[in-house]
């Protein structure tokens, strides 16, 4: 799903495929198996959960995904745990970068998910 560039949305969004916002987006976003493009031209401010997130544009706030790359003309003023951080030359970024917090969760998780397969026990995922 692609937003439009003069659209300005405010709210929660959440959806079952890859997302990609070309115009503004301000409060949260949520795609844990997906991945988010934050275009260039974009303006985001949110907290988002993602798989992927991609950003081109402008984003502040939050950011948590199993990676995180930030594009040259990007600038990111956030606070970011991921696994995996490619920032490209030219790229403005600010904040904080917690790779051992992502690291320390997806062990959890996988020893979770695991043990109780070896159970025989179904398994959910809370975030």
């Amino acid at each position: 799903m692609q937003t439009g560039v003069g659209l300005n949305i405010k709210g929660e969004l959440s959806a079952t495929e890859d997302i990609t916002i070309r115009g503004t987006f301000e409060g949260t976003i949520d795609l844990p198996k997906h991945r988010l493009v934050a275009a260039e031209g974009s303006r985001v401010n949110a907290s988002v959960t993602a798989l992927a997130v991609t950003i081109d544009g402008r984003l502040e706030g939050h950011i948590t995904a199993e990676s995180v790359d930030i594009g040259p003309k990007a600038t990111v003023d956030a606070s970011l745990i991921t696994g995996k951080l490619a920032l490209e030359e030219g790229a403005t970024f600010n904040g904080a970068v917690n790779t051992e917090r992502a690291r320390a969760a997806a062990n959890i998780a996988k020893h979770r998910t695991t043990g109780a397969a070896a159970q025989g026990k179904e398994v959910s995922a809370v975030r």
